[in-house]
């Protein structure tokens, strides 16, 4: 999915017209037109962050690099991790995103799948 059909997706999904988000981000509403349309793309990096804050979603999933909408929404803690005698620390933040690069690809009927194994992995460790 590329940009124009993302931003008319999330900006559907809010149930808002075109009109409502070019005030939000305060462009025109032609300006929303021709980014759904595929005619124009943001050239000013703010607004591109601006439409991903207002969507609470990562620039590469608006830019349909990813289809995971924001990669971490949770504190950041420490993981400690062991493998063949060797400590591993890494950050919360960088161990989810790490997944997320792994089954990024994925069938989503594969990440349910692979979401239901963890849950299983969770229950059994607790």
């Amino acid at each position: 999915m590329k940009f124009a059909e993302r931003l008319k997706l999330l900006r559907e999904e809010k149930n808002l017209r075109q009109i409502d988000l070019a005030k939000i981000l305060n462009i025109s509403r032609q300006s929303v037109s021709n980014y759904e349309n595929g005619v124009r793309f943001p050239n000013d990096e703010l607004l591109l962050r601006r439409i991903a804050e207002f969507f609470d979603v990562s620039i590469d999933y608006l830019l349909g690099v990813t289809n995971i909408r924001n990669y971490y929404h949770r504190n950041i803690e420490n993981i400690e991790a062991k493998e063949n005698g060797i400590d591993y620390k890494i950050d919360k933040k960088t161990a989810l995103n790490n997944l997320f690069y792994e089954v990024d690809d994925l069938p989503s009927d594969k990440i349910e799948k692979i979401t239901a194994i963890i849950k299983t992995i969770k229950t059994l460790i607790k």
